[in-house]
This record gives structure tokens, sequence and C-alpha cells, in this order.
């Protein structure tokens, strides 16, 4: 069983995946390219994420093999200390793609076998 910190690591996760799919529900990559707020809330999202991951216990993370937490904290630190270099392609490509589905199936999965059905 989790610590109620780990779990709520693991939820601070998955809110934050699920809000960067419904920033972008509708969003072209031209729309977010252009819009700056879009932008600005999808990277505050995945520095939620990165920073998340970085104080999950390896026991915890180790429920996971399937998630990249060494990337998503590599993606955090970008965005929070280099922030000048971020590839805002590389951004919509996670945010738009397969990695952000399989970050949120993953822990849906894993909170509705604890906790029952998972609202996101």
């Amino acid at each position: 069983m989790l610590s109620d910190k780990q779990h709520g690591l693991l939820r601070d996760i998955l809110d934050s995946a699920a809000m960067i799919r419904s920033y972008l529900n509708g969003v072209s990559q031209t729309v977010f390219m252009e819009n700056a707020e879009k932008q600005d809330a999808v990277l505050r999202r995945f520095e939620i994420i990165g920073e998340a991951s970085s104080r999950l216990a390896p026991e915890t993370q180790a429920l996971f093999p399937a998630l990249p937490f060494r990337q998503m904290r590599g993606m955090r630190n970008i965005i929070a200390h280099d922030y000048g270099d971020v590839d805002l392609d590389q951004v919509w490509r996670t945010a738009s793609g397969n990695d952000l589905t399989t970050l949120i199936n993953s822990l849906k999965s894993f909170f509705d076998s604890v906790e029952g059905a998972c609202e996101i």
C-alpha cells in the first residue's frame, strides 16, 4: 500500500496530464504554436508532472515500468531552468501523442484498481 504522500503525487501527475488533454482539446498544432496562454498552461502542467515524478519513491516508480519518470523529470528541468531552450514542437508531440495517453491510461488503471472507477 502506498503512503498518502505517494498516492497524492500520482494523483497530481494524473490530474495534470488530464488537464493538458483538456487544454488541447480541439486545438491544432498551429493554434498551440501561436497561443502563448495555451503554451504556458501546458508547460506549467508538465512542470508539475516532472516535479511530482521527482518526489516519487523508487518503489512507487517500480509499479509503473512503462512510464519514463527520468524523462518526465528532465522535461521539467528544461522548462524550469532552460526555459529559453524549450522545444515547443517536442512539447506538442508529447502533449498530443501517445506519451500522454500512456501516462493517463497507466495511472487511471492504477487508481481504478485501488479506488474503484476513476473519473478524470
